[in-house]
């Protein structure tokens, strides 16, 4: 599905995303991305999330345990707001 996606991905899309392996695709791409709770996802941060999200792996695969998501929150929204709002007017 990743991959049908940046098929039809163009350089001033905007995608909506949890997933940091496909933020970081969409950002190679020219693209934006943004998460459900307002993270820009940028050059930046990438690579911090990206080991982040390695570290979680391995500690899964060897019979640990990690915490999930947290409760969406009303600040959750506005932030997520701000953030599209940011990234419609053009102002990153």
């Amino acid at each position: 599905m990743d991959f049908a996606l940046m098929g039809l991905l163009k350089r001033e899309d905007l995608v909506v995303t949890q997933d940091y392996g496909l933020a970081a695709m969409v950002i190679g791409k020219g693209a934006r991305a943004v998460n459900q709770n307002g993270l820009i996802f940028s050059d930046a941060n990438m690579d911090k999330l990206l080991m982040e999200r390695h570290i979680g792996k391995k500690i899964r695969r060897g019979g640990g345990r990690t915490k999930g998501p947290t409760k969406r929150t009303k600040e959750d929204d506005a932030r997520f707001e701000a953030a599209l709002k940011r990234l419609l007017g053009g102002t990153e």
